[in-house]
């Protein structure tokens, strides 16, 4: 018995087919007519818009062989988790917050295929964030981690639908937002000379971060091979043991003053191929724990500032000098929004990153 079920699905004897003419132009190649089997109506659609992709072509010669096309068209069963660590793979990008997004989704909903999350698993997932009293900012940013898996896996896994993470409404969103304050110019001295003087190496890294605006996982991970001969300069780049936060954040930046001194410190005191080697447990640098464990420090001496107050510290310097945005921007890795012309060229030298570097600079000696 033969049923039509949608066009060029054919059920046979309890079996469904795909069947199609072939045009014209290519019947040399395909013959007249295609018939497969198939598992369900979705790998029809799926072989349509391939055939169609090889038959929009002019002149066809050979034809793919059709099991090979099919099994290429399958969607792939595999979990959220799964594609979470498949994307930031291939991104090249650091693991968190997308790796522990993806992880919180399935303890709420389930590891499933992805296919298998609905609009109800985003509204759930927002509640229970909330509920758990993550700021709006943080609930926004892991939604945006989930829904980069999903519109990846979309695309890449030929799943036919709607990212169910897309614009997804954050009840009073922005409301609960606590504005990070910098580190002041006259507070960054002293706190400098306090760290140099330490005999905890951890907070070596608070000049490093304070006069380079490099991210606390950039400063953690860094190696002996990322540092100049001379001490003149670090380079950012992703390893094995620490990727970046995004491929952009690739950079080198010049060592001026309190940050040289911390780095020669930290050259001199190191007994590993990575300069805080205390952080790094099997392979992986633990940017997270150093970070908490300085921060509790900054806190308790900085009135609540962060180390990622030395950051934003950082970029109002270079404000204040009127340094170039996009020179700014590629100094502390930021995303650039200035269009594509930004990214022709060579990029800025080192020599022109330097003098913009020492018209901020912390000065030892006044």
């Amino acid at each position: 018995m033969h049923t039509n079920i949608t066009r060029h699905t054919t059920l046979i004897n309890g079996h469904l087919y795909y069947n199609r003419r072939v045009p014209a132009h290519a019947q040399g190649a395909f013959g007249t007519q295609i018939r497969i089997r198939i598992n369900n109506v979705q790998e029809a659609e799926r072989l349509t818009r391939r055939l169609n992709d090889i038959w929009a072509e002019d002149d066809i010669t050979v034809a793919p062989n059709l099991d090979v096309l099919l099994a290429a068209t399958t969607t792939k069963q595999a979990t959220l988790t799964a594609i979470a660590s498949e994307y930031v793979e291939v991104r090249g990008i650091q693991d968190n917050p997308t790796i522990s997004s993806a992880l919180m989704l399935a303890q709420l909903s389930g590891d499933m295929p992805i296919e298998g999350y609905g609009r109800q698993d985003a509204r759930y997932f927002v509640k229970t964030l909330i509920d758990r009293g993550l700021r709006t900012t943080s609930v926004r940013r892991r939604l945006n981690c989930l829904s980069a898996i999903f519109n990846y896996a979309y695309a890449e896994y030929e799943i036919v639908g709607r990212n169910p993470f897309l614009r997804v409404l954050v009840p009073k969103e922005g409301v609960d937002r606590v504005k990070r304050v910098a580190f002041q110019l006259d507070e960054l001295k002293p706190l400098y000379d306090a760290c140099i003087a330490s005999d905890r190496r951890l907070r070596w890294a608070v000049p490093i971060l304070g006069e380079t605006g490099c991210r606390m996982a950039e400063v953690i991970g860094l190696r002996q091979a990322d540092v100049a001969s001379d001490g003149s300069m670090i380079k950012i780049t992703g390893h094995n043991a620490r990727r970046l936060k995004t491929p952009g954040s690739e950079r080198e930046i010049p060592l001026v003053g309190y940050a040289q001194a911390a780095v020669q410190q930290l050259l001199e005191t190191s007994n590993s191929d990575h300069l805080f080697s205390e952080y790094l447990r099997d392979g992986t640098v633990l940017a997270t724990h150093a970070g908490n464990t300085l921060n509790k420090w900054l806190k308790r001496v900085s009135k609540g500032k962060t180390a990622h107050s030395l950051r934003h510290a950082f970029r109002d310097r270079l404000r204040a000098v009127e340094c170039p945005i996009e020179l700014l921007d590629a100094l502390g890795g930021w995303s650039n929004v200035k269009g594509a012309g930004t990214k022709y060229g060579a990029g800025h030298s080192l020599e022109q990153k330097r003098n913009w570097l020492e018209k901020i600079a912390v000065l030892a000696e006044d």
